[in-house]
This record gives structure tokens, sequence and C-alpha cells, in this order.
């Protein structure tokens, strides 16, 4: 430090208190300190400093900032709108259709199929499996929970299947007054669904008449695949109002499992090829708004 008539303020130390003090309140320590006083003060602990720490520093200001936008979400495959599901994933149907038909076929020709349910927790565990975009490995012992599957897919789509915009029109197919015109008018309105919902339904409704074909096995006919298959295709707005009544509601169900069971039974005529390549030159065009 400079003598004390050159600077007013030396550094100096009181307690535990250090900093600038007046020069006149300052004292200097002279000649060699106690050996009791150097005892009683704490010895300073020497930072340890190498070139790890430095090291260390430009790595943090290096590595690249995360962006403050939010990952996009994958899209769902449950719940989703049909349209845009496949679209999004380059498909003609569903892959959670394709893959529960196509291994019912080969493994799930048993008796009480699509009327039996499935254990809840497997049924979960392949729907978070194609929600996350990986097709599951089915299991033969879980035949039930896989068919449980597949029309828990149809009953969440937004838009059923056979669409609220011709619910109207295929209950009225169904309840013309011979067979002739019912094949007419229920041709006519399958026709008018939108493409993508037109290929899924030919697919499934192969897939539920081939079932049919085997029901000395199955004990499912197409009347009793189209009882626990209608719930979940059609979806009628006034049965699940408030103020419906109970006879209204049951007649309801009678005549959608009625428009199931024709195209389940008459499933050749319905999706002849002529059909199919009218559907694609013009399908969707048609459908009426939504009331």
């Amino acid at each position: 430090m400079p003598p004390k008539e050159l600077s007013p303020w030396w550094r100096g130390k009181l307690g535990f208190q250090v900093g600038s003090f007046p020069s006149e309140c300052v004292e200097l320590i002279s000649g060699e300190v106690p050996e009791s006083i150097v005892n009683s003060l704490r010895k300073p602990v020497p930072k340890k400093r190498g070139k790890l720490t430095p090291f260390l520093r430009s790595l943090v200001k290096a590595r690249p900032r995360r962006s403050e936008q939010p990952e996009p979400e994958k899209e769902r495959v449950f719940g989703c709108d049909l349209g845009e599901h496949l679209l999004h994933s380059g498909r003609d149907v569903p892959q959670v259709l394709q893959s529960c038909a196509d291994f019912i076929e080969q493994h799930g020709v048993v008796r009480g199929i699509y009327r039996l349910s499935g254990v809840a927790s497997k049924i979960q565990r392949l729907r978070h499996e194609f929600d996350s975009e990986q097709v599951p490995e089915l299991s033969v012992r879980d035949i039930h929970s896989v068919s449980s599957l597949c029309k828990m897919y149809f009953r969440e789509l937004p838009n059923p299947l056979l669409t609220n915009q011709l619910y109207d029109k295929f209950t009225d197919a169904a309840c013309a007054g011979t067979e002739e015109e019912r094949l007419v008018r229920m041709k006519d309105t399958i026709q008018q669904l939108p493409a993508p919902h037109y290929r899924t339904l030919e697919y499934l409704i192969r897939h539920l008449a081939s079932l049919a074909g085997n029901c000395s096995v199955t004990n499912m006919d197409a009347k009793n695949l189209a009882i626990v298959w209608a719930p979940n295709l059609l979806r009628s707005q006034q049965s699940q109002s408030p103020s419906a009544s109970g006879g209204a509601a049951c007649l309801e169900v009678q005549t959608q499992t009625a428009v199931v069971e024709f195209l389940i039974g008459h499933t050749e005529v319905l999706f002849c090829s002529n059909a199919t390549s009218a559907m694609e030159e013009g399908a969707g065009e048609r459908l009426p708004p939504l009331a």
C-alpha cells in the first residue's frame, strides 16, 4: 500500500469485514504475526483451477439451444376423421382395420367372434401401439381383444363410417317396400359416400361377409354380426338426444341393424366392379350438407 500521507483510504480488515478504511484508522502489522493468531485463523482452501473448467464452459456455450417451439404431436389414429387419417398415412383403408381383419380371418374363425369382448388392458395396449404409429404383434390368445379393438376404432370416429349426412338415406333404403327397391336405393346411397368411407366400408363388409360364411363355426351369421356392428357404423342424432324415448331408441337400433345386415347379405351386388369405378370417378361430390 502507498504511504498514509499519499492515500486517504487503505485496504484493511476488521474482524470478518474486509474493505477500504480511512488511513488514520489502519494500523500496519509490523514484524512476525504471533503463532497463536496464525493457528486461530481458518486456512483458505485453494481452488483447483485447471483446464477442465474452461473446457466445460466452452462446451456449454457451444451447445445449441433447443427451439422454444414444442415438437408437433404425432397424429392419433383413434378418434380422428377417417379422411384426414388416410390422407396423413397414405393408405387406402385404416391400418387398424386391415391388420385386425386379416388376423381374424386367419386365426379368429372361432365361436362368438365380434360378440365376445376382450380384456380391457390388452385392448388399451394395442390401441396405444397403433396410436404410436406402430403395428403391434397380435396374438391368437387375445383374439377377442383384437376384434374389440377393431370395433372400437369405428365407434370412436367423429363422423361414423356411414356418415351422419347419409343416415336418413341408409335407413330409408333399408325400409323400402321391395327387395329390388332396397337394393337400388342402398347402392345409390353407398355411392354417395366420400371415397375414404366407401373404400373402408367395402373392405369391412367383405370381411364381415367372409365371417358370415363360416357361421356354422362362429355362430355369427349376417344378422348376428349386424347386431354387434351396427352401433359402431351408424349414429342417430335423434336417439342420442336426452328427450328420445326408449321405444324410439329401440326402433332406431332395429333399423340400423337392418342396414348393416343388408350390406353383409348383398356384398357382391352392392360392391361390384362397376359401382367401384363409378365411385372412384365421383365419390363424395354429392354428399349432402350436415343439418
